[in-house]
């Protein structure tokens, strides 16, 4: 059984998890975090809670579902093991669905020297064209989603690189890392379909944890996934992600839409 990590390296994992894929705007209510990013991926437009809080809780939530409302959005809950709390219980009372998409944020060490392995182009500080492009492609985006994407991405103030696996003149696997507090958080990691299976989405994490160690000083490094991908779980394990920081999920209330 890997070691469990110590509770200040479990809040450095979820600042790395936050500050990794920004969102474009925010504010801080009694220790929650409010995000918002026009709607464009749960973890840009929901609630976080960063500690308990001095305020009742219900009243929070409450509170919260009125700023969401006013900036045209669902309220959204993200619930962490890294904070208990009693706001599921309180959710359950206000009609919220049942959790959804239980996340699993994986974490490994970095020691020793990482290789960085050919054929992968690495981009420091924003992605490329080509690398927007492909992404999009891989995630089916449209133009909104494109656009608030590359936002997102321009948001990020911390230091970022972005990788691409190569094959047959293609950018064929995609991943991109930031960092915060020496700990490299992997995001938007994709492959296309018709180069699945030859290690190409490996080769890039690969590259972009080598970048982090080299240019950063990165000790350590997290990768949130969701805990029913087997597949993905069994890639970033095999990557040596196999100590588990926390999880989290999320509540939306019934006929909220998807985000």
């Amino acid at each position: 059984m890997e070691p469990l990590l110590a509770a200040s390296r479990i809040r450095s994992v979820e600042e790395a998890c936050l500050n990794g894929w920004p969102s474009l705007r925010g504010i801080v209510y009694d220790g929650w975090l409010l995000r918002f990013a026009d709607g464009y991926t749960r973890r840009t437009n929901s609630v976080h809670l960063l500690t308990q809080g001095s305020l009742d809780p219900a009243e929070k939530a409450a509170a919260c579902e009125a700023i969401y409302a006013a900036q045209g959005l669902p309220p959204i809950f993200c619930l962490s093991s890294a904070t208990p709390s009693p706001l599921g219980a309180i959710l359950d009372g206000r009609g919220y669905e049942p959790p959804e998409d239980e996340t699993r944020v994986l974490y490994r060490d970095l020691s020793g020297d990482l290789p960085r392995p050919g054929g992968v182009e690495l981009t420091e500080g924003r992605p490329s064209e080509a690398w927007l492009a492909a992404l999009a492609r891989l995630q089916d985006q449209g133009d909104r989603a494109q656009g608030l994407h590359r936002r997102i991405l321009e948001a990020l103030c911390v230091p970022a690189a972005f990788a691409a696996a190569v094959a047959d003149a293609r950018l064929a696997a995609l991943a991109f890392g930031a960092v915060h507090d020496r700990i490299v958080c992997v995001n938007s990691v994709a492959t296309d379909p018709a180069f699945r299976r030859r290690g190409l989405a490996r080769q890039a994490i690969a590259a972009i944890l080598a970048w982090a160690q080299e240019r950063c000083g990165a000790t350590g490094a997290c990768v949130p996934v969701v805990a029913a991908n087997g597949p993905a779980v069994a890639l970033y394990e095999g990557l040596g992600f196999r100590t588990e920081a926390f999880r989290y999920h999320y509540r939306r209330r019934p006929g909220a839409g998807e985000i």
